[in-house]
């Protein structure tokens, strides 16, 4: 696991404008695990903006949750997996793919 990783879990006072993105940290995970799928619809927007804002520093955002509600995000069903996709990105990044 990455120390350069945060992982937060959506809950209603979550605001993505507090997150420092000039940290060491590069990755976040969200998880999104028991949220409604109404919900993702309305952070649809603020997600893909985020993500952008996350690879345009070199970093990676991926969600956790049993729904795949959008194709341009980075869904996947379980935390070790999103931990995993992060590994992989970094590998990626590292060999310059």
């Amino acid at each position: 696991m990455n120390n350069n990783t945060l992982v937060f879990k959506l809950t209603e006072k979550n605001e993505f404008s507090n997150l420092d993105m000039k940290s060491d940290i590069k990755n976040f995970i969200a998880d999104l695990t028991g949220v409604d799928k109404e919900v993702y619809e309305l952070l649809i927007d603020k997600f893909i903006t985020f993500g952008k804002i996350t690879y345009a520093n070199k970093g990676s955002f991926v969600i956790v949750s049993g729904v795949d509600f959008n194709e341009n995000l980075n869904i996947v069903p379980t935390i070790q997996e999103a931990y995993d996709f992060i590994d992989m990105e970094e590998i990626e990044r590292q060999l310059d793919v």
